[in-house]
Parts: structure tokens; C-alpha cells; sequence
């Protein structure tokens, strides 16, 4: 895509002060010196006569996501004497040592934007609902959105990850979301298969659609979670959307309960407007199987809005450790390597932390 390769264009838009460039490929070419845009970019430079030294970089393989503290750590790899003069981003290759450790502390502070994370289960109505609400807000108000959903092939019956950004200026991250002010767990066994907090700002809210009571809570939530929780200082919530649904009618199809939670909790827009939107929704996505569909989710709805119930977080959850009857869910001990070394922290969606190795 970028060859012929104009040589003098480059050279003319390169500042005299220049003294290093990195050169970020999405490929790798196995037998080759290096890869594609790296050479010529070099070449470039050598023909020129610039006294400019040259990196290569790799990124983007296997999909993995370059975020902001990758960049950072490009940047910070330039500027050091002893910088690799060949590296990857987003792995840990702890056998070529090659890749550059992600920038700590690295926050993209954005006026405006508000980012969600939702975890729900194939077949939950989840990203379905998820579709409707982007498209609500997008709309209906002058926020930009964006929306990305993260989920198997075969959907129906594994776990979903829909990724919402909304905001007052054009947004322009490609890239999932790692710092959400908003998250919702729609299924109350995967707090202990996922780390569902993880990188949730400080302060932000989270929404927990459970069976439990509040004062069960601290019976069936692991140590970790409450926690992060505590420390977080979140707004914690739960609800029973299973148990509305279900009386409703509508089985396991939680997504109307709990798509307006979300609009009340998150107030992006005002409530009684999201209300409004959904119903509209409702009919344009059921209104072909009939009134009786339309007037359930309708009800799924209003009952949403009103069946937060808001949990004062005691303080010594932040000294929290499990004990007694509740266990952290158990690994496979007797497993072999592979299974509790690859399989399990994949299926524990922590498969982009494993090393190389």
C-alpha cells in the first residue's frame, strides 16, 4: 500500500532537527532483514544523506490493541542511549526480549467522554441492547458515540464485552476501552471468573445484576472484587433483572431491565428522554411479533428504572480475604501444564498477559 515509495516526499517533510524516527510495521516477515516499511524508510534516509538513526518496531499482531502508554513507551525507547534498535509492542516476550514494557501512569484525559464496559452472556439481550442504546444517544443528542463488541463467533452461550464511548468531541481511539468510568456484569457468576473491575477509574460506577441481597453480598462476592470496590471507592448497585424478566415474561432476556439502569445510573441523557427513546425501539426491533412482546419489554423497562437498589460498601472490605464457606474459584491442581498455564487464563480472559514463553 505504500509503495512505489516516495522518497522525496519523505525527505521534504522531515524537520531538519530530526535525529531518530521509529517505524511502526503491522507485519513480521519471517527471512528478512527486517520488515517492509522499516527498509524503506531507512533507505530513504540513506539516499537522502540524513544523519538520522532508524528503529523498527512491530505491532497489531494477533489483534492485540496499541494504546496510548504503548506509544509512550516508543517514545521513552527513542530518547534512551541503549534503546532497542529492534522491538515489539503489546506482548511480553520474555524469550527474545524484544517487546517494550507498557508506560505506567499513563492517563489520555479526554473532556467530555464518558466510557462504559458491558459484560453480559450470549443470548442475554446484552449487545443487542447495547446496539439500541448507541444509536439512542447517537441520535437523539449531539454526543458522539462509539461501540465496539467483543465476543465469539458463536455468541449464544459464551461470555459478551461491549465497549461504549460517548463524548462532547469527535473520538478517535481505536482501540478497546482499559479505563471505564461504568461498568455492568449482567451475570452474577462471572465475578468469580473474570476480572471485571480491572483499570475502572477511581470513583466510577458498577452494576452487579445478581439474585443476592445486599447483606448476601459479602458472603458470595470474592475478596478481590470487594476490594476493588472498596479501594476504588466505587458506586456499587445491584439489580434483579433475572427475576423481573422472568415474572415479566420474558425469560432470560434481561437486556430491557437492565438498558435502563444504565440510563438512569449513567444520566447521559435524561432519564425520562432514554425512557421515551427505548420504547421507540422496542417497537421498530418487536414490533412485528406482536403488541403482546412490545407491552412486556415495555414493562421490563419501567420496572428497570426503578429496581436499583444502591449498596453501602462497608469499609473493611478493603482488608478483604476469602474464608470460611465461600473459596475463590478453584484451578485445576491436577490439570496438565497447558491447561492451567494457557487454557485457563484465556478462558479467564486474561489470555493478552500471557508471556511468550
Amino acid at each position: 500500500l505504500f509503495r512505489p515509495f516516495a522518497t522525496d516526499r519523505l525527505l521534504k517533510a522531515l524537520p531538519q532537527t530530526v535525529e531518530r524516527i521509529a517505524v511502526l510495521d503491522r507485519t513480521k516477515e519471517p527471512g528478512a532483514l527486517a520488515e517492509p516499511l522499516f527498509l524503506d524508510v531507512q533507505a530513504a534516509v540513506v539516499d537522502g544523506g540524513r544523519n538520522i538513526k532508524v528503529i523498527a518496531g512491530r505491532y497489531g499482531l494477533s489483534s492485540k490493541d496499541v494504546i496510548p502508554a504503548d506509544i509512550v513507551a516508543v517514545f521513552d525507547n527513542l530518547a534512551a542511549d541503549n534503546g532497542k534498535k529492534f522491538f515489539t509492542l503489546g506482548i511480553n516476550d520474555d524469550v527474545t526480549f524484544l517487546s517494550l514494557d507498557r508506560a505506567e501512569g499513563v492517563d489520555v484525559e479526554t473532556p467530555g467522554l464518558t466510557e462504559c464496559k458491558f459484560w453480559g452472556f450470549g443470548s442475554d439481550g446484552t449487545v443487542g441492547a447495547n446496539k439500541s442504546a448507541i444509536k439512542i444517544i447517537g441520535d437523539h443528542t449531539d454526543l458522539y458515540a462509539q461501540a465496539y463488541f467483543d465476543y465469539d463467533s458463536k455468541k449464544s452461550g459464551g461470555v459478551t464485552m461491549s465497549h461504549l464511548r460517548f463524548g462532547t468531541n469527535p473520538i478517535n481511539l481505536p482501540y478497546l476501552i482499559t479505563e471505564p468510568q461504568f461498568v455492568a456484569c449482567h451475570r452474577q457468576s462471572y465475578v468469580h471468573e473474570y476480572d471485571l473491575l480491572r483499570g475502572i477509574k477511581k470513583g466510577g460506577t458498577f452494576l452487579l445484576n445478581c439474585t443476592w441481597s445486599p447483606e448476601e453480598l459479602n458472603e458470595h462476592l470474592p475478596a478481590k472484587l470487594r476490594r476493588q470496590i472498596a479501594e476504588k471507592e466505587l458506586n456499587f448497585y445491584i439489580i434483579n433483572a433475572a427475576k423481573i424478566a422472568a415474572e415479566i415474561g420474558l425469560g432470560g432476556r434481561i437486556n430491557m431491565v437492565t438498558q435502563a439502569a444504565f440510563f438512569k445510573l449513567t444520566e447521559i441523557i435524561p432519564v425520562d428522554d432514554a425512557i421515551k427513546y427505548l420504547k421507540e425501539s422496542v417497537v421498530t426491533s418487536y414490533g412485528k411479533k406482536g403488541q403482546n412482546i412490545v407491552d412486556m419489554n415495555n414493562a421490563a423497562i419501567d420496572q428497570g428504572v426503578g429496581a436499583l437498589v444502591k449498596v453501602d460498601v462497608p469499609a473493611d472490605w478493603k482488608n478483604a480475604v476469602d474464608e470460611g464457606g465461600h473459596k475463590a474459584k478453584p484451578g485445576c491442581e491436577s490439570c496438565p501444564s497447558f491447561v492451567q498455564n494457557i487454557a485457563q487464563p484465556i478462558n479467564a480472559q486474561a489470555g493478552y498477559d500471557l508471556p511468550v514463553s
